[in-house]
Formats: structure tokens, C-alpha cells, sequence
């Protein structure tokens, strides 16, 4: 019996089946950039030399699982606001005056009134 030849190229149906993906994972691989394609004459197809590629520049598994970030709950983020909101405020429960507003300081009317204020300038 001969020996077959060796492939020269994939479709990205087989290339995700060579890493035991589905063919859409193969056309993420695509779209992002990480495999070279030929796509000449209506076709998608990846050459074996980017699969080796791939394949030499993996690394080697030694058991340790991957850290991953850690995920917050959403009730935990709205804990975490709650009390950043608490620390914003003041002694006597009001909230802290921006330095905008801290540059204001209240003028009455002058009609006598005082019940319009307005804010001014120092």
C-alpha cells in the first residue's frame, strides 16, 4: 500500500475537528487573526504549516489549574457602592459638597425677601 499524502491545507470545519472544536471556533480563530488563511479560488482553507505553528507554540500542560479572575456578584458590587456612598458623607450625615459648589456660597435676594437664593461668586 502507498502512503497518502500529507495534507497541505485545511477547510475551518477540519481545522477546529484537528483541536476537538467546532467549526465555528475555527472561524473565531479566522476573524481574530490567529491562523493565516489562503482564500483564493472561493474558498477558506488554512495551511498545515499554520497548524504546526500552532501546535509548537502551545505549551505543556502540568496539571495546575489557570487562575481566573475572581467574579462579583452584582449585589456585591451594589454592597461596595453603598458603602463608598457612606464614606463620601459627611459627620452630620450630609453628603460632602463638590469644589465646585464649595466655591459657591449662598447670597439672598435683594429685594429683602429672602426667600429666592441665589448663588454667587465670592
Amino acid at each position: 500500500m502507498s502512503e497518502s499524502p500529507k495534507r497541505v491545507a485545511f477547510s475551518p470545519g477540519e481545522f477546529a475537528a484537528l483541536f476537538g472544536k467546532s467549526q465555528t471556533w475555527g472561524y473565531r480563530q479566522i476573524y481574530a487573526g490567529k491562523v493565516k488563511t489562503i482564500t483564493q479560488h472561493g474558498r477558506i482553507l488554512i495551511p498545515a504549516a499554520d497548524v504546526e505553528r500552532i501546535l509548537a507554540e502551545a505549551g505543556i500542560y502540568n496539571g495546575e489549574k489557570k487562575r481566573v479572575a475572581k467574579v462579583v456578584s452584582k449585589a456585591e458590587l451594589w454592597k461596595r457602592l453603598v458603602a463608598a456612598t457612606k464614606g463620601a458623607q459627611r459627620n452630620d450625615g450630609k453628603p460632602k459638597r463638590s469644589a465646585t459648589l464649595a466655591r459657591l456660597r449662598p447670597a439672598t435676594a435683594k429685594d429683602g425677601k429672602g426667600a429666592k437664593t441665589r448663588f454667587k461668586k465670592p
